[in-house]
């Protein structure tokens, strides 16, 4: 099984608002307190569904609420590994390598657990994968592994393992939510009500990382800014709520995570238009190889 016109579409409109609250964070000086106000502001705001949820929920085994801690934690190093990269590159180098490595990551993961991928998806994801990579370079003769053994790419690379871990967890925490509530609620219910949870799971992880003396003086940074900091956690919210609810409609989580890739080339043109950032060949092509990986993913 694929992946339907609908869930594909709701797959669609996250990548603009995550291409959005990208650009906001960037737009000031991002640190994981700000990112911890911004995920505990909308885990706080989904609570009273969240609860309304498990109150229809059969008992949920020990094991969702596990990969709930596991989502959360994972979330934590998304969140920090892409905060920590935008303090020291453009969203034109940091995004599409945070964003393209768990598009293979996530398809080498669910083919070890058994599922099968059709070769033309496989393909698709190779090519938004080579497609990112070329991305970030100025010149085709710049291109070398040590191009990308730099700290701002070590932390793009932490964001991108962090979006594998809570990608996969997410996936089984759902599966398990979704039998014990055995269509008491709307799949649409489900999904914010997990995504609160995740996103209220989230915050508290973040929030431990702020207790050290330098964390707390980011906290009373970021909460300077919380209109900002609410606005970007809304947008988060609504992005990977349509995600989570994608999830929930397709069997293999991987065309999920290909297909949110669009957000890259979205992402490196807003750059491009709002922020200022240079365009080069090589970013250009990338982008190419994207939409067009994207294409195979999509209609396999």
């Amino acid at each position: 099984m694929g992946i339907s016109l609908t869930a594909a579409s709701l797959v669609l409109i996250s990548a603009f608002l995550h291409a959005g609250w990208n650009l906001l964070g960037k737009s000031r000086t991002p640190s994981p307190a700000f990112f911890c106000i911004a995920t505990l502001s909308v885990g706080l705001l989904l609570l009273p569904l969240c609860f309304w949820v498990l109150t229809q929920a059969d008992a949920l085994p020990r094991a969702f609420w596990l990969l709930l801690l596991v989502s959360g934690f994972f979330q934590m190093i998304y969140m920090g590994g892409l905060a920590l990269a935008y303090q020291r590159a453009d969203i034109g180098l940091v995004y599409p390598i945070a964003r393209a490595l768990p598009v293979l990551l996530v398809a080498l993961a669910t083919a070890l657990l058994g599922q099968v991928l059709p070769w033309l998806a496989w393909l698709g994801m190779l090519l938004v994968t080579i497609g990112c990579l070329l991305v970030p370079l100025v010149y085709f003769r710049q291109w070398h592994w040590s191009v990308y053994w730099r700290a701002d790419c070590a932390w793009a690379l932490v964001a991108a393992l962090g979006t594998v871990g809570y990608s996969l967890a997410d996936k089984g925490a759902l599966l398990f939510l979704e039998e014990a509530l055995d269509g008491a609620v709307t799949p649409p219910m489900m999904a914010y009500g997990y995504l609160g949870m995740q996103f209220f799971v989230s915050g508290l992880w973040l929030l431990c990382g702020c207790l050290s003396r330098a964390g707390r003086g980011q906290l009373l940074t970021s909460l300077g800014d919380l209109k900002l900091g609410v606005l970007t956690g809304l947008m988060m919210g609504a992005t990977y709520g349509l995600v989570l609810l994608a999830m929930a409609m397709t069997e293999n989580v991987s065309y999920v995570v290909a297909l949110r890739q669009l957000s890259i080339p979205l992402g490196v043109g807003f750059a491009i238009w709002l922020l200022g950032e240079p365009a080069h060949r090589p970013q250009l092509l990338g982008v190419g190889l994207v939409c067009a990986g994207l294409i195979a993913v999509s209609f396999r």
